[in-house]
């Protein structure tokens, strides 16, 4: 059974889909069936998204919410290293004299 739908879209919203539908090579309407598609899934586990990463979190014994909160928190860390670059980078620019 094939589910058909007429969607109500603003036209920035039209254009952003056709845009991003552009980007990967398909029509609008393939795009969005395969956008609906995956929204409609059921999630994907851990071991799914990330292999051998989660294979060595289980033999650690860590559970998902603690690599959860552990790649959190190493996010923040990465964020707080790359902004504190970009502003040694700013206050290192030499900026004309208005």
């Amino acid at each position: 059974m094939v589910l058909t739908i007429s969607l109500s879209l603003s036209p920035e919203a039209e254009a952003r889909l056709r845009a991003k539908a552009a980007m990967v090579g398909i029509g609008l309407e393939a795009y969005a069936a395969k956008e609906l598609e995956r929204l409609a899934s059921p999630p994907r586990s851990l071991e799914d998204l990330s292999g051998p990463v989660a294979h060595a979190c289980e033999e650690s014994g860590m559970t998902e919410d603690e690599l959860a909160a552990f790649l959190e928190q190493e996010k923040h860390a990465a964020r707080a290293e790359r902004a504190a670059k970009l502003d040694e980078k700013f206050n290192a620019a030499t900026l004309p004299r208005l």
